[in-house]
């Protein structure tokens, strides 16, 4: 009976805060709700923005070409060796043309790796979410990913889907000077 009465005074006093806080919102016209999401939405993406060492995610109006990549149920992408200049930007198109799920990933072979191990020790069970370097595609599904690249390197794109890179879904990406 006290813990119903301890939750009942919890929740009313969240209410309580949030109509406060809607409350001086609405009345500062500086302080509104669209600025309190934006500026929450900023601080997350600092939170969550990854450095890379072979570029950055960009704008698909300033790709300078689009690659069209498959990936299929043999566990292959098509083609599996792309190639990119420093200071090129580019729409990579990616359709998974089988009937299972898949992902790609853009990163170097450290990065590759380290995501491989962290599938399997989720046991193949952890859901795919998308970040600035990694996509799932549901079966049919085309998806696109910008990329400006900034240095040279030997990059990889590979798919994390329980078993798919060991089976040798993976395919080399050279960003040559």
């Amino acid at each position: 009976m006290v813990r119903g009465r301890r939750l009942r005074l919890a929740v009313v006093g969240l209410l309580a805060t949030a109509t406060t806080l809607s409350a001086c919102a609405a009345e500062d016209p500086v302080l509104t709700e669209t600025t309190l999401t934006d500026t929450t939405m900023a601080a997350m993406d600092q939170d969550h923005m990854e450095e890379f060492a072979f570029g950055e995610p960009a704008d698909a109006a300033a790709a300078n070409r689009v690659i069209e990549i498959e990936a299929t149920d043999k566990f292959a992408f098509n083609p599996d060796s792309v190639s990119v200049s420093v200071g090129e930007t580019v729409t990579f198109r990616v359709t998974n043309v089988g009937v299972i799920p898949h992902d790609f990933t853009l990163g170097d072979k450290a990065m590759q790796d380290e995501h491989e191990m962290e599938m399997q020790d989720m046991g193949g069970n952890m859901a795919m979410h998308d970040e600035a370097n990694v996509f799932s595609l549901a079966p049919g599904e085309t998806r696109e990913m910008t990329w400006h690249f900034t240095s040279a390197a030997q990059l990889e794109f590979g798919c994390h889907q329980a078993g798919h890179y060991d089976a040798g879904m993976h395919g080399s990406l050279s960003v040559d000077a």
